[in-house]
């Protein structure tokens, strides 16, 4: 696949996605260099090290590099499962926080109820963390429930 850096509309389009998690201040410190564009059927955002984006410049092309921090598909950009850890110390909306129970269901992809909701900020599309604050995982709060999108472990299950 062909890379590049990342346009400013692109930028536009990561800083909207990830400040419903954060607060304004998080881009002081973020830098947008650490990030490229694959482009593939849809554009790849990954995260890489300043060393690995400079060897960059030795490839025409590649499979992939870093960690995928999201997609950028319809002119909107998601964070993957990576790119919501990256972010996780940062992350003050949109969060749920799960008992331990709720914690080894949800790992096992399963759905989580209210009675093993132990915090709620926000709905929609959330980031969800155990009592000790580790990042556990992507789901979709509609308000009864937190329906699993993605979690850590589906690497696990899938091979991923």
């Amino acid at each position: 696949m062909k890379f590049r850096d990342l346009k400013d509309y692109e930028k536009k389009l990561i800083e909207k996605e990830i400040l419903r998690y954060t607060p304004k201040n998080f881009f002081e410190t973020f830098n947008f260099d650490r990030l490229v564009i694959l482009k593939n059927k849809w554009l790849t955002v990954c995260y890489l090290s300043y060393d690995a984006k400079k060897k960059l410049k030795f490839f025409d092309e590649i499979y992939t590099v870093g960690n995928v921090f999201g997609e950028i598909k319809n002119n909107k950009f998601k964070l993957s499962l990576e790119g919501f850890t990256i972010i996780s110390n940062y992350i003050n909306k949109n969060y749920a926080i799960i008992n331990e129970k709720g914690e080894t269901l949800f790992l096992y992809g399963r759905d989580i109820f209210n009675n093993s909701i132990v915090y709620i900020n926000g709905s929609g599309r959330i980031a969800v963390f155990n009592k000790n604050r580790d990042f556990l995982g992507i789901g979709y709060f509609d308000g009864k429930m937190i329906k699993n999108i993605k979690d850590k472990g589906w690497y696990l299950r899938k091979g991923g």
